[in-house]
């Protein structure tokens, strides 16, 4: 079963002595889709407004109270290091704040076979994708000399625009998650306006994008606009924030592609 991530923003947040806050954002790792951090509001008991929580560091998840419990404590944060709000964060920062916390370095490689694997949560995956950068995004990254990072927010990314192969489509709206222990983004949920007629949302899954500008706001996706209008129809109202296996079943076989399960 996968989860809308953007359903577990505003969740409580409780450590192992109190409450902390609440979730406020996301940030996942660009290159892999793979959720890494949530984005902690603890309003004003801390003298940073918001932190960053690993998802290496939940415990467990209760959907009915809506709370995220974590293996932390109040002590822990007051020191921790800040961040500023719906911006990339630079590995020198995530450094910093993987090294506070104790977390693991998720980029680091636990074996010596040729396969490239990656932490997400308490699993590894292998790597998922290989985006084509455009060149203008390689000319605008050279000029903006702005430090590397692997990391972007979920609600800065929300609104970018989604292109087909021949034309624009829509933006994105949310994303679908495997539930607590891989935090695999499985799927764009994409909102298509008035663009597909009948069809106010598609899932467009990251396997199939062909390349994108993180400068420029924009994705593109290896399919024709004909192919998303026909595929099987997406209900939002009747989903209530999950995606059963059933509908990624037909999802896959309209586009025939390899499924991942």
């Amino acid at each position: 079963m996968l989860r809308k991530l953007h359903s577990l923003k505003s969740f409580e947040v409780h450590g192992r002595d109190a409450k902390l806050g609440k979730v406020d954002d996301f940030y996942f790792d660009q290159s892999q889709f793979v959720v890494r951090y949530l984005v902690l509001d603890t309003g004003n008991w801390l003298k940073q407004e918001e932190t960053l929580i690993s998802t290496h560091a939940i415990d467990n998840i209760d959907y009915d109270s809506k709370k995220i419990m974590v293996e932390l404590t109040k002590d822990q944060l007051e020191d921790s290091p800040s961040i500023k709000k719906n911006e990339p964060i630079s590995k020198v920062k995530e450094q910093e704040i993987i090294d506070y916390f104790g977390w693991p370095d998720y980029w680091e490689k636990t074996h010596s076979s040729d396969s490239e694997l990656i932490h997400a949560g308490i699993s590894e995956r292998k790597k998922l994708l290989d985006f084509k950068v455009l060149e203008k995004e390689k000319e605008a990254q050279e000029k903006a000399e702005i430090a590397k990072t692997n990391l972007r927010s979920v609600e800065e990314v929300r609104g970018y625009k989604i292109h087909a192969k021949d034309e624009n489509f829509g933006h994105i709206e949310d994303f679908f998650i495997e539930e607590e222990d891989s935090w695999i983004i499985r799927y764009i949920l994409v909102d298509t306006g008035k663009k597909i007629e009948g069809k106010k949302s598609v899932l467009i899954s990251p396997d199939w994008i062909h390349s994108i500008s993180w400068h420029g706001k924009e994705i593109f996706v290896d399919k024709d606009k004909d192919q998303i209008a026909s595929a099987p129809k997406y209900e939002e109202e009747k989903s209530k924030n999950v995606l059963p296996k059933s509908y990624e079943e037909m999802l896959y076989d309209h586009y025939d592609e390899d499924k991942y399960w």
